[in-house]
């Protein structure tokens, strides 16, 4: 009888502890390459701060784990708009380091340092039509731009530094969701110009100038990302 017992107390401790160790794994230890979507959700935008554009936090992420607490991230995304008079285009670049300030079971906290490069081109182009031809029934071949200087361009350069504090839930070794908050400080050069081909007018005008205007600002910076992870081999 005492044998039995003794025999059960210790399959008991061995299944008991090998079923805590299963628990308690760490789903982040391994990990290889990852990538992921960082975003600032609608709901947090009256949040943000009003001075820093939320996109310049927002990336299409890929990350490069050199070991369990260090990782290279690479990111960005563009994106492009076009109708007859208005065409947009958006670059963003974004490199950085991760650093795991500590490592547990299920949720770690890190700190990451980035930097970001944000090119923006739009272009506004206005339109009248001849003179005794309704809008309506007017082609595409009988609008000419205003007189004398019917559009302009903006080119927008941004490069923004970013320190930020996050925690990440891993609910398994593949995918995790990562909370993060922390400052950005920015530096922004917009240069208005005339586009090319601008008709000559009839009449002497003064030829518009390119226009610089530069912008520093300092703010407050929160993102969600959604990452997938690949183990080492």
């Amino acid at each position: 009888m005492r044998r039995a017992f003794a025999i059960g107390s210790l399959l008991a401790l061995l299944f008991g502890g090998e079923l805590g160790w299963a628990q308690q794994e760490n789903l982040s230890v391994g990990r290889f390459v990852g990538i992921g979507a960082r975003f600032l959700p609608n709901v947090l935008m009256p949040v943000g701060p009003s001075d820093i554009d939320p996109v310049l936090g927002a990336a299409i992420t890929g990350q490069y784990w050199i070991s369990d607490l260090l990782a290279i991230e690479a990111g960005g995304w563009l994106s492009g708009f076009r109708d007859a008079w208005n065409p947009r285009s958006f670059t963003s670049l974004s490199g950085g380091l991760l650093l795991k300030l500590s490592d547990n079971a299920y949720d770690d906290l890190y700190l990451a340092a980035r930097a970001i490069s944000v090119q923006s081109v739009y272009r506004h182009y206005c339109c009248v039509y001849r003179e005794g031809e309704p809008p309506a029934k007017a082609r595409q071949d009988e609008i000419m731009p205003p007189y004398p200087w019917p559009s302009f361009e903006s080119r927008t350069s941004t490069l923004a530094f970013a320190v930020a504090f996050g925690i990440e839930r891993s609910w398994s070794a593949q995918v995790t969701t990562n909370f993060e908050f922390g400052f950005i400080y920015a530096q922004v050069m917009t240069t208005h110009l005339p586009p090319p081909g601008v008709p000559v007018p009839e009449e002497p005008v003064p030829t518009p100038k390119p226009e610089t205007t530069a912008l520093t600002s300092f703010g407050i910076t929160m993102h969600i990302s959604v990452n997938f992870y690949l183990p080492r081999k």
